[in-house]
């Protein structure tokens, strides 16, 4: 009876083998089909298998049309391309979308037409390179100049001697760069 218990359950564990085979074989099955459909690889290929689908569909039947709104569609977006102040105004949004708070508040009053304007008018003028530049160090020659003068000598400073270097630095910066430029055309 012993042998007869063994044979038979051997063949019980070898049932339950099988059977757990099958289940073990039908759940990699379900999960490589579950993989698929989530596969991002075959999902681009699905989408875009329904995309030629759709062109081919709108080849074979292509929508009526006027003339007048194919003319104007083309010229519309190449007035888009071209419209700088749009793409300006989109590219700003754009960027200020990705700012912070903080940062974003401070962009939206550095960009408002009236600050942009003045700061345009500025840069054109006061703010150039060349004045900056022959302000800054005429100041600090000249300031430097006026103090160790004023000690040298006992004087005192009244404080309008950094306001005239800066105003004669500026014309010094101005007109350096007028004759650079006069002698760079030649």
């Amino acid at each position: 009876m012993s042998s007869e218990h063994i044979k038979s359950s051997a063949e019980q564990v070898e049932k339950i083998a099988t059977g757990l085979e099958s289940a073990r074989t039908e759940k990699l099955a379900e999960l490589h089909e579950a993989k698929a459909e989530h596969d991002p690889q075959d999902h681009a290929e699905k989408r875009a298998e329904k995309a030629r689908e759709t062109i081919k569909q709108q080849d074979v039947e292509p929508e009526p049309a006027n003339a007048s709104e194919d003319e104007a569609k083309p010229a519309s977006r190449i007035h888009q391309v071209l419209n700088h102040h749009l793409n300006y105004t989109q590219t700003l949004a754009s960027v200020q979308r990705k700012l912070s708070p903080v940062s974003r508040n401070f962009s939206q009053i550095i960009h408002t037409p009236i600050v942009e304007k003045t700061s345009e008018a500025l840069e054109s003028t006061v703010a150039r390179p060349s004045v900056l530049l022959g302000t800054t160090w005429t100041a600090l020659i000249v300031g430097t100049i006026f103090y160790l003068t004023a000690r040298r000598y006992g004087y005192t400073l009244s404080g309008s001697e950094l306001l005239f270097s800066f105003i004669v630095g500026a014309l010094l910066g101005l007109t350096l760069e007028g004759a650079w430029r006069a002698f760079r055309r030649r």
